[in-house]
């Protein structure tokens, strides 16, 4: 039998068995336990994984209840109801596409959140290894986690909600950074954009048309032979200067990085890092594919690779670069099997251990995340990194997007889905390639089709990441290149993403503060409603939208489920009581929940939409906004433009001016 030690915090129990060492370290301090006193019943024992998956390691298994449901997990592209599924945990390069039911993928974030009789019960595993998750399937009545390892720690997190435990997870493993404000805008980007005078030419082109942009980005293109911490001078030849005219129009230059570098004499940065690459058992440089050929991996699992990675960001960043694009960091390898590093090949840690690949592989992306935000955070306060990969804790230092996704209709309903996963596994800061990816150039059933398009920009409208990015091969989805009609649509859902930035700007306050999700299953706030748990295509944005799009082809409406409570369509202020389902009446489906306040962008100061009494937001300047006994009142000085009071007498109130109160009337 396995030594199993319990450590009891205030609404944590932290379960370690054979003296864990993990090598992402989250700091817990608890009283002594025992596996008696966790909320709910737990089996631990060695033994092997419950799948035709071979080894041997720890078992971690509790009872699956007859109505349980299980959320979380990350990036799974499964329903968000986890029941009957076994995955695996291992970040990886999926090869240019994935569809439903792909795993693994990127990303391991092995937190999942328990919902049953009343009761939310939270579970995480903190092993960067190939951890497998059975929620049902192989054994019907087990929930079982599967660590490949002779020792595992277990965080269990009990509360009376679903964001209760979220709000105890990322005290555990991290509050997510202050994503800037900019970073909430359009962004763009294409594999690739150059010559340096097209990006500029792009940008342009999109202001023209009337489509605002915060940022636009790099693709591998930019470098000389794609060679880490280069410029082909060719097509950029001068960076700052580009950065300079960018920086006039209101734009962000973003560039992406991989991990690793061309092992190559006479190419300063591989000379300058030696010491500083991941090893084969032999001690020897661990070598393998990439983009500029044979290449080698920085090890980020210790402080002095870090650090040279920092210092040579700090001289990408002095360049005019503006923010980091992180791609390949699962990590990924090119022309092998195993899409990835060796589970042999060594890594050096902080404390001087040498392990294996295989039991980091997880964290390998988390700590280029650390040292990358740590660059940014040392010459800049507005820090943005973006990271293909992630663990959990990635949360304080990135944000993420799922990777190659399908320009395809299957694909737009998946993406909803991955969305709300991330978002309520402690990933708030999180979007999707608008318009798909992958296309033609793939060889995938994909489709062109402006519509979609426009369905893509319509779902993503509340995304916290919200851009358009196309793989080589794919045809333009620029919405400048769109007919007539297809192209306003996605200018009003543009100017709509704009209008919203309060809004969003104050749910980012609260993810960064409290740890909550900006875009929330239905499930986080209804979580007694059975209804909720098998509807992936609806979500709240805050506690205070409800947004369903339509994500069918050929459709105009849809059917909406409104659960309890009063419900206003926030284009017509059409009521309604839930639970309800009720037809949609507007091209993009919103609905305020009672008690909503959201802030929207006004022409000179903050425009308010409100419906019904008691509801309360803490705006990104640390002002309360709150509506009681009809009035809209302050924390302290605002300049309002107007407020709208949404229901079946909707009416707008123009205002003007600094106010603490606004009578709504």
């Amino acid at each position: 039998m396995p030594k199993v030690d319990v450590l009891r915090g205030k609404n944590t129990f932290k379960v370690s068995v054979n003296d864990p060492r993990p090598v992402v370290e989250f700091p817990f301090k608890g009283d002594g336990s025992s596996l008696g006193e966790l909320p709910e019943s737990l089996d631990v024992y060695e033994g092997q994984p419950p799948s035709p998956l071979k080894g041997s390691g720890i078992v971690i298994q509790k009872k699956l209840g007859f109505r349980e449901h299980v959320l979380g997990l990350g990036e799974k592209a499964f329903e968000l109801d986890r029941r009957r599924i076994t995955v695996q945990m291992w970040n990886t390069d999926v090869g240019g596409v994935y569809f439903w039911y792909t795993d693994p993928m990127y990303k391991s974030i092995n937190f999942l959140i328990s919902v049953t009789d009343g009761k939310t019960v939270g579970y995480f595993v903190n092993s960067a290894s190939r951890v497998v998750v059975d929620v049902g399937n192989f054994e019907y009545d087990k929930l079982t986690f599967f660590v490949p390892e002779r020792s595992a720690e277990l965080f269990v997190f009990q509360g009376k909600s679903v964001e209760e435990v979220v709000e105890a997870y990322t005290e555990l493993t991290g509050k997510p950074f202050l994503l800037p404000e900019w970073a909430l805008g359009y962004q763009i980007s294409r594999y690739s954009y150059y010559p340096q005078d097209y990006v500029v030419k792009i940008v342009e082109e999109h202001l023209k048309e009337g489509f605002k942009v915060s940022a636009v980005y790099l693709d591998i293109d930019y470098m000389d032979k794609y060679r880490m911490f280069t410029w082909d001078r060719g097509r950029f030849p001068d960076p700052a200067e580009l950065s300079r005219k960018l920086h006039s129009m209101g734009v962000k230059l973003i560039t992406i990085v991989s991990p690793c570098l061309k092992v190559e004499q006479g190419y300063g940065p591989f000379a300058e890092a030696l010491g500083c690459f991941v090893e084969r058992p032999t001690g020897e440089i661990y070598v393998d594919r990439m983009w500029p050929g044979h290449s080698a991996w920085i090890d980020f699992l210790n402080e002095r690779a870090r650090s040279w990675w920092k210092a040579k960001l700090k001289e990408l960043l002095s360049q005019g670069v503006d923010a980091i694009w992180l791609d390949m960091n699962e990590p990924a390898v090119l022309f092998k099997e195993s899409k990835t590093i060796d589970e042999d090949a060594v890594h050096t840690l902080d404390d001087g251990r040498k392990v294996p690949h295989a039991v980091v592989h997880n964290a390998y992306g988390y700590y280029e995340a650390q040292a990358t935000y740590a660059a940014l955070r040392e010459t800049r306060d507005d820090v943005f990194v973006l990271s293909r990969a992630a663990y959990a804790g990635s949360q304080k230092y990135t944000a993420v997007w799922t990777g190659d996704n399908v320009s395809s209709w299957d694909d737009l309903r998946l993406q909803l889905v991955l969305i709300q996963g991330l978002s309520v596994s402690g990933v708030p800061y999180v979007g999707c390639d608008i318009g798909g990816f992958s296309g033609r150039f793939q060889r995938v059933n994909a489709s062109s089709s402006p519509e979609l398009l426009v369905r893509f920009y319509e779902a993503a409208l509340f995304f916290p990441l919200f851009r358009n990015h196309k793989a080589k091969g794919g045809v333009d989805q620029e919405p400048y290149n769109l007919p007539d009609l297809w192209k306003e649509k996605v200018r009003r859902v543009v100017s709509l993403r704009y209008a919203f930035l309060p809004y969003l700007s104050a749910l980012v306050l609260e993810a960064h503060e409290k740890g909550h999700p900006i875009v929330r299953p239905l499930a986080y706030h209804f979580q007694d409603d059975e209804n909720v748990y098998r509807l992936d295509d609806e979500f709240m944005v805050g506690s205070h939208l409800l947004q369903a799009p339509i994500v069918a082809p050929g459709v105009e409406s849809r059917k909406v489920y409104l659960p309890r409570g009063r419900w206003s369509e926030f284009w017509t202020g059409k009521e309604y009581a839930g639970p309800t389902w009720a037809d949609s009446v507007s091209e993009i489906p919103l609905y305020a929940r009672e008690g909503a306040v959201v802030p929207m962008t006004g022409e000179e100061g903050v425009d308010f939409v409100v419906y019904g009494d008691g509801g309360e937001l803490k705006l990104r300047d640390g002002t309360i906004a709150s509506t009681k006994g009809r009035a809209l009142t302050f924390s302290g000085e605002l300049l309002v433009d107007k407020v709208t009071v949404l229901g079946e007498s909707k009416r707008t109130l123009k205002v003007g001016g600094k106010r603490k109160e606004v009578k709504l009337g």
